[in-house]
C-alpha cells in the first residue's frame, strides 16, 4: 500500500507540475502575441506569432483533459449523489455509485484504446504554421484519460481520497470556502 500511495504522489505531482507549466506558457504566449500586436504595433519587424493561437489552443485541450483528473481526486465534479442519497436508500444508492464507476472506468478504458490508435493516426498530420505533428496533441485524450481511469480505480477500489489529497480540498469545494 506504501508503494501505491508513492506512485499516487508521484503521479499527482507530475499532473500539477504539468498543468502550471501549461498554464505558464500559455499565458507568456498570449501576454507576448497581445504586447506585439497592440503595444508595438508600429515596428514592421515585429508582429504577432501566427503559430501563439494554434499553440495555445492545444495547450488548452492539455490543461482541461490533464486538470479532469485533478477534479476527479478532489471530489470537486458535480455528481447526482445528492440526489440518490436523499431518494434512495444508502444501500441502493452506494449500489448505483459503485454502477455508474465501473460504467465510467469502461469507457474511459476505451478512450484510452482509440485515443491511442487517432494519435497514432494523426502522427503524419502537421500544424498548419509550425511542423509540430499533431499527434502531440491527441495524445492528450488517452493520456488524460488514463489518470482519468487510474483515478476512478482508486476510488472504486479504495473509497474516496483513497490516500488522502482530494479529501480536504474536496470538503472546502463543498463548504464554499476556497
Amino acid at each position: 500500500m506504501k508503494a501505491l500511495k508513492k506512485i499516487d504522489t508521484a503521479l499527482y505531482k507530475i499532473r500539477v507540475v504539468g498543468l502550471v507549466a501549461l498554464l505558464a506558457a500559455c499565458i507568456l504566449m498570449c501576454l507576448t502575441n497581445i504586447i506585439l500586436r497592440y503595444v508595438v504595433r508600429g515596428v514592421p519587424t515585429l508582429r504577432p506569432f501566427p503559430w501563439v493561437n494554434e499553440l495555445m489552443q492545444m495547450g488548452a485541450i492539455w490543461i482541461g483533459f490533464l486538470a479532469a483528473g485533478l477534479g476527479v481526486k478532489q471530489n470537486a465534479h458535480v455528481s447526482l449523489e445528492s440526489l440518490t442519497q436523499k431518494y434512495l436508500p444508502a444501500k441502493a444508492s452506494k449500489i448505483l455509485r459503485r454502477i455508474a464507476q465501473i460504467v465510467v472506468i469502461a469507457a474511459l478504458a476505451v478512450l484510452v484504446v482509440f485515443g491511442v490508435k487517432v494519435t497514432i493516426s494523426q502522427s503524419h498530420s502537421f500544424l498548419q504554421n509550425l511542423h509540430i505533428s499533431n499527434a502531440w496533441f491527441y495524445s492528450a485524450i488517452p493520456v488524460g484519460c488514463f489518470f482519468l481511469l487510474y483515478d476512478y480505480l482508486m476510488i472504486l477500489l479504495f473509497g474516496d481520497s483513497p490516500f488522502g489529497e482530494g479529501e480536504k480540498a474536496g470538503n472546502d469545494c463543498a463548504s464554499g470556502a476556497f
